[in-house]
């Protein structure tokens, strides 16, 4: 609970961060052990088997290995430069960072004081058992927070998670000012979610549904702090598929 009070204290100050919109390559690529985490999510029905997916930190480089959706992200801040690859028609995207940075910028700078509001923490949030809550009336977060030993996992990762936000704000056209909030605020507190619930209001509270209509989205958090030689193993091959898949345009990549 100690963890949880420090996330509250910290958010009551944190409605909108414009320290979200400044780059954070290239800070985060220093010491500390490689590592992998591992989400399993669950949508809609937890009972239903996961989609798992692989998050591996190794050199410096960030690798999210979506294999069900045949999705490979591979973050490199220390060249500034985003690669996906669909493994399944063997082609590839080169996305620079500092572009991608400019694109999202562009977004929320478009925004309204309104539309701000709309896609952010509406105030201070609340705690329901050991999940902390934090959202607005048309969407919200409820994390577990936890604390690796190595304080450099909950940097790098807040920095992928960032990046990967970002990317998907900018191809869905939706600015993701709260998940950053969520992001930069796990990253103060040098924390990873192990539990964290996207709950999505499709329909406002009425009498027979007091919480209205929601469709949630969970995703469950597994840190291993060591990689495997099976790990190093799939970064060696991924790096040797960005040298041989087919490189195309975004229009031609993100339109599939």
């Amino acid at each position: 609970m100690d963890a949880i009070k420090s996330l509250l204290l910290l958010l009551s100050s944190l409605l909108i961060l414009p320290a979200l919109l400044g780059s954070t390559y290239g800070q985060t690529v220093q010491t500390s052990s490689d590592f992998r985490i591992d989400i399993d999510i669950y949508e809609e029905d937890e009972r239903k088997p996961p989609i798992n997916i692989k998050t591996i930190f190794a050199d410096g480089r960030y690798i999210e290995l979506d294999d069900e959706h045949h999705r490979i992200t591979v973050v490199d801040p220390g060249v500034g430069n985003i690669t996906v690859l669909d493994s399944a028609l063997r082609s590839r995207v080169s996305l620079e960072m500092t572009a991608v940075e400019e694109l999202l910028n562009s977004m929320l700078q478009g925004l309204t004081e309104v539309e701000r509001r709309k896609f952010s923490s509406n105030g201070v949030p609340s705690v329901e058992g050991d999940l902390v809550v934090l959202g607005n009336e048309r969407m919200r977060y409820k994390f577990r927070p936890i604390t690796p030993s190595n304080p450099n996992i909950a940097i790098k990762y807040g920095d992928f998670a960032n990046w990967s936000v970002r990317i998907n704000a900018i191809y869905n056209k939706t600015p993701p000012l709260l998940r950053m909030q969520l992001n930069q605020l796990l990253v103060d507190q040098r924390q990873v979610p192990s539990e964290l619930r996207r709950i999505t209001v499709l329909a406002p509270p009425t009498p027979q549904q007091p919480e209205g209509k929601t469709t949630e989205v969970v995703a469950r958090m597994f840190v291993n702090e060591k990689l495997s030689t099976e790990d190093r193993t799939r970064v060696a091959s991924v790096l040797k598929s960005m040298n041989e898949y087919v490189k195309i345009s975004e229009k031609e990549f993100f339109r599939r």
